[in-house]
């Protein structure tokens, strides 16, 4: 499933294709992934928006128009959401074009330069989702925690929210009430670098704990940031390209294999219902 610094590759490669453009037409687009709208209200309001600001919240994508009315446009990229973009198409619009199997919408845009860009979304598995919202994200935002990477939070908020707190370590990571875009593979990495068991009570950290696990959450989340991602299966950015994330992995899916710290066999367990690796050797 693509993570925030999946979703933080995609936003930076779409932000200068999509900033000053305006939707010119919806080519496809497909009922079930669409919320907060009709698949009839997407396809009249979109068209004549001008984008405004591309953002991002945790693994959500903002995009902010200016137009008839101030639309925003939130993508969840899902389990196997990709965001291609098909530059300078000079398709005519209402031209028959070549959909891909798994398109689950299509659309067109006059960029800022004048010339045309497809903007595509696959998803094989289909639980990627698209809001258009009017005046203001959607709601499902408002009880999400402040991004993890970029968001205005410490040392000090984490350490509040980890107080009392029962639940595995991993399980207060992955909820995305506490930090926007953690998920199962980078809370892996982050859990063997801060020498922590995924099985900790969540409440047991130390005032030193915190501070150091403070620091790895935005320390791997940045690293996954400037390799553009982790390709294990799906995720590729809007030209069609891995990351490279993948090659550095220390913890995820590395259960049988030694532990490059301390030489002691990985395991695996299951923590909140996903499979989590860990070294039972260093992580304590």
């Amino acid at each position: 499933m693509p993570e925030l610094p999946e979703v933080e590759t995609v936003r930076c490669q779409l932000a200068p294709v999509l900033t000053g453009g305006t939707f010119i037409g919806v080519e496809k687009t497909e009922p079930f992934i669409l919320r907060d709208c009709t698949e009839v209200e997407f396809r009249a309001l979109l068209p004549g928006q001008r984008v405004e600001t591309v953002e991002r919240l945790g693994k959500f994508i903002i995009v902010r128009t200016e137009g008839r009315a101030e639309v925003y446009l939130t993508l969840h990229l899902g389990m196997t959401g990709q965001v291609l973009v098909r530059g300078s198409d000079s398709t005519p619009a209402g031209e028959r074009l070549e959909i891909h199997p798994h398109t689950r919408f299509l659309l067109r845009l006059r960029n800022a330069q004048g010339t045309t860009d497809l903007i595509e979304f696959r998803d094989a598995r289909k639980f990627g989702r698209v809001h258009l919202t009017l005046g203001s994200p959607p709601s499902r935002l408002q009880g999400l925690g402040p991004d993890a990477w970029q968001g205005d939070w410490d040392a000090g908020y984490l350490g509040a929210r980890l107080r009392g707190r029962r639940a595995p370590l991993k399980a207060f990571l992955l909820d995305q009430r506490h930090l926007a875009g953690i998920g199962n593979i980078y809370a892996d990495e982050i859990l063997w670098w801060t020498e922590l068991s995924p099985l900790r009570e969540a409440g047991s950290l130390n005032e030193v704990e915190v501070d150091t696990l403070a620091g790895e959450i935005r320390s791997r989340l940045e690293d996954g940031v400037r390799r553009l991602g982790c390709s294990l299966s799906d995720f590729v950015d809007t030209e069609g390209r891995p990351g490279t994330f993948q090659d550095h992995l220390r913890a995820y899916q590395r259960q049988g294999l030694p532990c490059v710290r301390c030489g002691v066999t990985m395991v695996r367990v299951v923590v909140a219902g996903r499979g989590t690796a860990y070294c039972p050797g260093c992580q304590r």
